[in-house]
């Protein structure tokens, strides 16, 4: 196997080429141990160069004077700190029309800040002929008052009757309204009542019933006398429903009940008969007991 032989020319150029990264290595190591800092300084440079180019921001210096909103232009609020935005908003609010009456209406523009509002608000002054009017008050001569006396007149006794005296008492199922409104704490209203609460029950078994009155006077009693004898009865087994339902102690269900056991079993012989139905209890049926009567 034959070995390479470079021609003349070849080894000409290898020496050249040698000889040429030879010395470019020495003049990099020169200029690296004079200046080694060089290329980060280069580097930093070109980034505080990017990033002022990007970020840095020119701060604007904002005045603060007094002004009218209703009559400054765009440059005075652009001076004053108002964006743009805002000052094409007021712009366009007074070009309609509106206006800005006092200080407090300029804290109502739309992108408005506490910031801008703050700083502001005490050199907002609004020219008189923006404000309001505020009306003087009236004053009115003194007059002194007139007093009229009515005439004594006698006492009307139908619209305000004469109340009963201490030991007086009414008879409670004989009474028509004109009695019972001579009793104390008893107006038209609740003498009315009674007599209505009378004509349902057939007549009172006692002065307590009046306390199912709603609002009657708890000691009312004390100027009645009762006589239960006159007392409307029910006939049990003949009273149609209706006349069973209309009495305020039986009702629709009771009066139900009572029907159902005539026809289903017959004639209730006395009131120990309500017993078995399930409607009544022993309460209801001692009040039944001077209504009910059975044939």
């Amino acid at each position: 196997m034959a070995f390479f032989q470079p021609t003349s020319s070849e080894r000409r150029g290898l020496i050249v080429l040698c000889a040429a990264l030879l010395i470019a290595l020495v003049v990099g190591v020169f200029v690296f141990m004079r200046h080694p800092s060089d290329v980060p300084v280069v580097e930093q440079r070109k980034a505080e160069t990017r990033t002022n180019r990007y970020y840095a921001v020119t701060e604007r210096q904002f005045e603060t004077f007094d002004f009218d909103p209703n009559e400054a232009d765009s440059t005075t609020l652009l001076r004053l700190g108002f964006p743009p935005f805002m000052v094409r908003g007021v712009y366009k609010y007074r070009a309609k029309g509106g206006c800005y009456h006092e200080a407090a209406d300029v804290k109502r523009i739309p992108g408005m800040t506490n910031e801008l509002w703050l700083r502001l608000a005490s050199h907002i002054h609004i020219d008189k002929k923006y404000q309001y009017v505020t009306p003087e008050p009236r004053s009115y001569p003194r007059r002194e008052p007139v007093v009229f006396e009515e005439p004594q007149q006698p006492r009307d006794t139908i619209l305000h009757p004469v109340k009963l005296q201490e030991g007086s008492v009414v008879a409670l199922n004989d009474a028509d309204t004109t009695a019972l409104k001579k009793i104390p704490g008893i107006g038209s209203y609740y003498a009315r009542r009674i007599v209505n609460y009378r004509q349902q029950l057939g007549g009172y078994a006692s002065a307590s019933q009046l306390q199912e009155i709603e609002g009657m006077p708890e000691d009312i009693g004390q100027w009645l006398t009762v006589d239960p004898s006159n007392i409307r009865r029910i006939d049990v087994n003949h009273a149609t429903k209706n006349q069973l339902v209309r009495h305020p102690y039986l009702r629709v269900y009771r009066a139900q009940d009572i029907w159902n056991y005539r026809h289903n079993q017959g004639p209730l012989q006395s009131i120990d008969d309500l017993r078995s139905l399930p409607s009544f209890t022993e309460e209801d049926i001692e009040r039944l007991r001077p209504y009910l009567e059975f044939k």
